[in-house]
């Protein structure tokens, strides 16, 4: 490079025919073919990030219509170039709209060429439509902006659109050891590839850092000068934490995340790579996959070496900890903790290893089969001995069968059954009758299950009823459920049942008993407000439909919300399931004061100042407000 007349490579390598224009070979073979045959439309838009080469094709295409070299001076008379972000006002569309009518001195078209078009306000769009519409046949605009959604969707309806994509990372890459052997600098792939993937589709952006780097270098770009530089946390750092993570190795994985932060890197920073890492280990398992992957081949194989070795279960859960730690991190507030928390959970995934953290292993406790203060009562009925009974401080063990699954009881059953206390008033072991048996044999579990899969048990329950047994639990193929709840729900099932053939007569003294019965439930249950509606309610009764007349809307809310239980206890104590309810307010009688039983705050307010209208004033004075 020249150290008098420098130019940034950003300028000096602009493309300036269409076949140097990076990553957008669709859209400039159709504005070839266009020009070809002649077919100019009269408004161009092109939209897209920046970086990707709108104004630069749009420059290309305006000398290619007009017929102009690279260097002719006469583009300065027929191509016109206007930054909307400055020059947003309606005077400056005008001076346009009356330069247009000016046929062009040299060529065949004039080229107006408007930049981040998105910033014109809404008068100078206004000003613009008809001029856009109907131009001189002489005249071509090209518009370009970043942002599409902005532009006035009667400006889009009059331009032929050519959305620009963000350029790949191989083809900046390969753009750029183009320019570094024209400018004899010394490269590797990894160090283009680390440029290309910082400028996220940008080649303009990458030029930048380009030159960046090799106004700190020299002649040689490497890997690690690149890294350091652009500040980017470097392929061998994540490989270093998943062999952490791969080995259960907390400790040194958290030491790592601190070197990390001492470095100057953003925690999140971190975080986000992390998850990256684990998305190229995914798609480095299948060939077919490797594709999504933008990376030189020997990085690919130190991706695929150590996708080998980690499975595919703990690649899954790791991507959904560090996409949940990245979606609390901005509204975290220790987000350090956070993202050791998400190592933590990473390198856990793993069988911990002698240099991981010690593990605390969950204590099985016997209470959750049997209370401490129950007798448990063994009985051998092999040998034919009596009933063994173990106190209550003594230690007591429970054979292992009894938590086999269900696949291996069929093939061992256990010796010495356990057999469940019968009362806890039992004195002697002898009052026990029959010990629970344990089935030897478990039906298959492709049968269905008959009817009655407790058949065996159930003789044992009623005795275990009528001893008041309370918090005992029977376990049976690895289901457990305690025998009083299952006695207690089975009677509230019969008491909660209602006959569909109940069909008695409907009496306004079958009602209002029932009614009577209703409200003195809730009178125990201290509802007040509840009983007062209750108790102020007129009962009309018409064949099997029972109306209750309350006085106003907040009545009628009460009963509303009572109305199920209401009506299920009616058809319940009257035996008659085709009754219906219906809750009515009474109309207020004409001439006859009506008395409110409920007034809101500003209703109360109300009353009160037509007491004593002064309060309001009062308030007036105050500034206060009635909300």
């Amino acid at each position: 490079m020249s150290e008098n007349n420098y130019l940034v490579s950003a300028r000096k390598y602009r493309p300036q025919d269409w076949d140097s224009v990076v990553g957008q070979s669709g859209i400039t073979q159709t504005l070839t073919q266009a020009i070809s045959s002649g077919t100019i439309a009269q408004a161009y838009l092109f939209c897209g990030p920046r970086g990707v080469g709108k104004t630069t094709s749009a420059r290309i295409f305006a000398r290619a219509i007009n017929g102009f070299e690279p260097d002719d001076d006469a583009m300065a008379f027929n191509v016109f170039e206007l930054d909307a972000a400055s020059n947003n006002k309606v005077e400056d569309i005008r001076s346009i709209v009356e330069q247009v009518r000016i046929p062009p001195q040299h060529g065949a078209y004039k080229v107006y060429i408007i930049d981040e078009v998105h910033m014109l306000s809404q008068a100078a769009f206004n000003a613009f439509l008809k001029t856009l519409e109907e131009p001189p046949p002489h005249a071509v605009f090209i518009l370009a902006t970043t942002e599409k959604h902005k532009i006035l969707p009667t400006i889009l309806s009059r331009c032929q659109i050519f959305d620009f994509h963000r350029i790949t990372v191989p083809d900046i890459v390969s753009h750029l050891q183009e320019i570094a052997g024209k400018e004899g600098v010394k490269t590797t792939p990894e160090a283009l590839h680390v440029i290309a993937s910082k400028a996220d589709g940008a080649l303009r952006d990458a030029l930048s850092m380009f030159d960046q780097l090799v106004a700190f270098s020299g002649k040689e770009l490497t890997y690690d000068i690149v890294t350091e530089q652009l500040h980017v946390l470097d392929h061998d750092t994540y490989f270093e934490v998943v062999d952490f993570a791969l080995s259960s190795n907390i400790p040194d994985s958290l030491l790592l995340f601190d070197r990390v932060l001492a470095r100057g890197f953003d925690a999140h920073h971190f975080l986000s790579g992390l998850g990256n890492h684990f998305r190229s280990l995914m798609v480095c398992r299948d060939q077919r996959t490797l594709q999504l992957m933008e990376a030189t081949p020997e990085v690919k194989a130190k991706f695929s070496k150590q996708a080998s070795v980690a499975d595919l279960h703990f690649i899954v859960d790791a991507l959904s900890i560090t996409n949940e730690a990245d979606t609390h991190y901005r509204t975290s507030q220790h987000q350090r903790l956070l993202v050791e928390l998400a190592v933590m959970k990473i390198c856990s995934l793993k069988n911990p290893s002698k240099n991981s953290l010690p593990t605390v292993e969950k204590k099985k406790s016997i209470d959750e089969l049997i209370p401490p203060h129950k007798t448990v009562v063994v009985a051998d009925q092999d040998q034919g001995q009596a009933p063994e009974v173990i106190p209550e401080s003594a230690p007591i063990s429970v054979p292992e069968p009894i938590f086999t699954p269900v696949a291996s009881v069929a093939a061992s059953a256990p010796t010495k059954p356990i057999v469940l206390p019968v009362s806890e008033a039992v004195s002697e072991p002898t009052s026990v009758a029959d010990p629970v048996p344990v089935p030897t044999s478990v039906p298959s579990l492709e049968q269905p299950m008959p009817p009655k899969s407790l058949h065996s048990v159930e003789p044992i329950s009623k005795k275990v009823v009528s001893g008041k047994l309370r918090g005992g639990a029977v376990k049976l193929a690895g289901k457990s459920k305690s025998l009083s709840e299952t006695v207690d729900s089975e009677s509230k099932n019969k008491e909660n049942e209602v006959d569909e053939s109940w069909k008695e007569e409907v009496t306004l003294e079958k009602v209002k008993a029932a009614w009577n019965l209703f409200v003195e439930g809730h009178k125990e249950a201290k509802r007040v407000s509840l009983v007062s509606t209750l108790t102020m309610c007129e009962i009309e009764l018409k064949g099997n439909l029972v109306t209750f007349h309350v006085l106003n809307a907040l009545q009628e809310v009460q009963l509303n919300d009572e109305r199920t239980d209401l009506l299920f206890h009616l058809r319940k104590t009257v035996k008659n399931t085709l009754i219906e309810l219906s809750i009515h307010i009474l109309p207020e009688a004409e001439g006859q004061d009506v008395v409110k039983v409920f007034l809101s705050d500003k209703e109360r307010y109300v009353e009160m100042v037509k007491k004593n209208p002064s309060l309001d004033a009062l308030r007036k004075k105050l500034d206060l407000d009635l909300g």
